[in-house]
């Protein structure tokens, strides 16, 4: 058994130094009914508990069945299983939230995982609750979620419509549709919350997609000039929008009011097979992360500075099943087909540490197999390794230390971490 109070005050101390400066809104500060713990200058949401320091959780779907698990990752138990009636991929959102999205399209259910930590600069409060689902959302087709500007945007393609939430209304227990954005016509797409608005793709039928700027009235003020034909992969951050397109990397960026538009070659030798499909970052870094191409066509990863539209390509020894980036923006991390977990330099593109995760390399050409998957929270790494039904932790400070094996008893397609 383990040592919970041991393994509580280790996981706090490492949020401590790892939970990013941003302050939050004055109402998520309290919730009506709520009540303040001894030393507290902030009212718990009723139905929580103040506790000393972080306590992260770890979020798994099974790619076998529709069960969405949380896990406390001080003791490794299960705290609850949601049972779907189909696998799930799941985002987290807000460091807090799961948005399980129903692998069959058409569902998207928004868990609460009950641990999150509000950030006030000098100090910080931490809160825990059961887990609990606070809804459904429903559309055509399959969805997609992300995040920004306060509000998460989630985008059918059956229908072409995102459904948008703030997240005040989520701190209410609430899964409230704030806005629906329409984009022209039902495509494979996105709506990207940004600067009170949404940047919004564009249906491509004849092969030259473009993105076009959504207001929450519905208004389209502007249709950037740049093309993004097949559009596979975005991302927002404070002050750009990313899309990965056939032909390379469309950038939009918001300032003095007004936006501007260009595309971004990919690097010498990155082609259609090896173009990057996902990004990946971090709130307030201007990195973002990818492989570069699917597995079965895999070129190592990529590396995007939005700052300096510099790429670094890292060249990996084995295929790249998927990538993060770690939140100080120093380094990247890879999990290769090989079996083994390494690190980058994000400048240089050099390794610097290395470890083995999977208890047997993985086959790429197995179309049907469940590929590991990585996800960040604080200073640890998790990995899945889909045959041995386990998450491996891994101290990435730590010369890419195995800290520990968690036997989470499914084949995890997604993985998220919350509270810190």
């Amino acid at each position: 058994m383990p040592n919970t109070t041991l393994a509580r005050a280790a996981i706090a101390a490492v949020a401590a130094l790892t939970v990013g400066a941003c302050a939050s809104p004055p109402e998520e500060a309290a919730s009506p009914g709520g009540r303040t713990q001894p030393g507290s200058d902030l009212a718990a949401e009723a139905g929580s508990t103040e506790v000393e320091g972080p306590e992260p959780r770890l979020v798994v779907s099974d790619a076998d069945s529709g069960r969405v698990t949380v896990l406390d990752l001080a003791t490794a138990e299960t705290l609850h299983s949601f049972e779907y009636d189909n696998p799930a991929q799941v985002t987290t959102v807000k460091d807090r939230y799961a948005f399980a999205v129903d692998g069959t399209g058409g569902a998207v259910h928004v868990v609460d995982a009950g641990t999150w930590t509000i950030d006030h600069g000098d100090h910080t409060h931490s809160y825990t609750k059961d887990p609990v689902e606070l809804g459904v959302l429903e559309g055509d087709g399959p969805g997609r979620v992300i995040e920004g500007d306060d509000k998460v945007a989630t985008f059918f393609d059956g229908d072409g419509v995102a459904r948008v939430i703030d997240f005040a209304a989520l701190r209410k227990d609430s899964i409230d549709v704030d806005t629906v954005v329409r984009a022209d016509a039902p495509h494979h797409g996105v709506a990207l919350p940004i600067a009170d608005g949404f940047v919004v793709s564009h249906s491509a039928a004849t092969g030259t997609g473009t993105l076009e700027l959504h207001t929450t009235d519905g208004a389209v003020p502007q249709r950037f000039d740049t093309a993004c034909p097949n559009l596979n992969g975005a991302a927002v951050s404070d002050t750009h929008v990313l899309g990965a397109c056939e032909d390379g990397l469309f950038l939009a960026t918001a300032g003095d009011g007004t936006w501007t538009s260009e595309k971004v070659a990919y690097p010498a030798g990155i082609g259609a097979a090896t173009r990057p499909t996902a990004l990946r970052g971090h709130d307030g870094l201007p990195l973002h992360v990818a492989t570069a191409g699917p597995a079965a066509t895999n070129d190592g990863l990529l590396v995007f500075d939005a700052r300096t539209r510099g790429w670094t390509h890292v060249r990996t020894p084995d295929r790249a099943l998927d990538v993060a980036l770690a939140g100080d923006g120093r380094s990247v991390f890879a999990v290769l087909a090989d079996g083994t977990f390494r690190v980058y330099d994000v400048q240089s593109g050099a390794e610097t540490a290395s470890s083995r995760v999977l208890a047997h390399p993985h086959d790429p050409s197995h179309a049907s197999s469940t590929p590991p998957v990585i996800v960040v929270g604080g200073t640890r790494a998790y990995v899945s390794d889909p045959a041995s039904k386990s998450v491996a932790e891994i101290d990435f400070r730590d010369n890419a230390r195995v800290a520990r094996i968690l036997d989470v008893g499914v084949s995890a397609s997604t993985l998220g971490v919350v509270g810190l």
